[in-house]
């Protein structure tokens, strides 16, 4: 059972609740190896992956239908419909990447989806010729969700005008195709996902309970750090210039063109939080508490973990959207957000896996 935190996300009219963490409960014995780990990777399994990459490739269907309809028939309204169904499918990308495990590592799903920002000088040279070969890695930054963000939004000042972009404009019918193409391959590597973890991969996944490199835990925490990461990276720290001495970047963040930077990265950091928590049933902050897990002052590190969540959402709800203009008119608030995600970084970089005996195998060079 958990104890309920409550904190209103208010972002751009659109009201989130997320759900913070501390469950009470049962004694349990001190040290980790008696921890159900089993019972935890079912619980992450059943409802969070499976629920995450049901919703991602039903939204990735009804985008693809949407694309479909616009482009039999190129109008203010299929626009908008197609518009809004892709803000879903972007929104629900953000409870789905971190699980780059399996099939979804197999087919590299996580750079597939959402490489940012979006190449538009590629784009434009496929549709002027009318190729896209998404194997080619050229395409790698002009597929996915960015590449349609572009399409959907960015074409034009307005809706009339990314309208005529699609009827009358000389290159129309090529820019149905590839974007066709993009919701096509979208459908496809979402169901692919979705069907390999409704076959066998559910319980390779979950038998794989022990703590070495490539367990399911281990997988699950490496996933866990590295998407974070992106987040406060990708999604904040470049943009805002924080690894180029104060040179900003605004036209990097992620959704650049539909304006929902803001509401994106708070739907990540809520899914991490609800990984990192197991929802409702055992979560990583069980199995840190079970190993007795301690912070350098001597505290529980999961109350400092969660203390580190609520404090980096804080900072993030400060944020408005379009995050671009944010990092142009009031930086300041963008970095102190950046800050608090850093500390939250080491926390689960360092401070987790280490209590854990989780090995972090991936590597960066942003100094943690």
């Amino acid at each position: 059972m958990r104890k309920l935190i409550f904190a209103a996300l208010l972002t751009a009219s659109t009201l989130v609740i997320i759900q913070s963490c501390s469950k009470s409960g049962e004694n349990k014995p001190s040290g980790s190896s008696s921890f159900d780990r089993k019972g935890m990777l079912t619980n992450i399994s059943t409802n969070i992956i499976m629920p995450a990459y049901t919703a991602f490739q039903a939204d990735a269907v009804s985008l693809d239908a949407a694309v479909a309809a616009f482009n039999a028939n190129p109008a203010a309204g299929t626009l908008t419909d197609l518009q809004t169904a892709f803000k879903a499918t972007y929104k629900q990308w953000q409870a789905t990447s971190v699980f780059e495990i399996g099939p979804a590592g197999q087919m590299d799903l996580r750079v597939n989806t959402n490489t940012y920002p979006a190449d538009v000088t590629q784009i434009n040279s496929n549709i002027n010729t009318n190729t896209y070969n998404p194997a080619l890695l050229a395409n790698l930054s002009a597929k996915g969700l960015p590449a349609m963000d572009y399409l959907l939004f960015g074409v034009g000042a307005d809706n009339n005008a990314i309208l005529l972009l699609y009827t009358t404009d000389s290159k129309a019918a090529n820019r149905k195709t590839y974007l066709a193409a993009l919701s096509a391959e979208l459908k496809t590597n979402a169901t692919t996902v979705l069907t390999a973890w409704n076959g066998a991969y559910k319980t390779t996944f979950i038998n794989a309970d022990g703590t070495d490199q490539g367990s399911s835990a281990g997988q699950l925490v490496n996933q866990l750090v590295y998407d974070y990461e992106i987040l406060k990276n990708y999604e904040i720290g470049i943009p805002a210039g924080v690894q180029s001495m104060g040179t900003t970047f605004p036209q990097k963040v992620q959704a650049y063109y539909s304006k929902m930077s803001v509401q994106l990265a708070l739907l990540h950091i809520q899914a991490i939080q609800d990984i990192y928590n197991g929802k409702d049933g055992l979560g990583l902050d069980d199995y840190l508490t079970q190993a007795n897990g301690k912070y350098s002052d001597g505290s529980p590190l999961n109350t400092v973990i969660e203390k580190q969540f609520a404090t980096a959402i804080t900072k993030l709800q400060a944020l408005t959207d379009p995050l671009s203009d944010n990092i142009k008119n009031n930086n300041t608030a963008v970095t102190a957000a950046y800050t608090e995600l850093q500390k939250l970084t080491v926390l689960l970089k360092t401070d987790m896996p280490s209590s854990l005996g989780i090995l972090i195998t991936y590597g960066d060079n942003d100094g943690d």
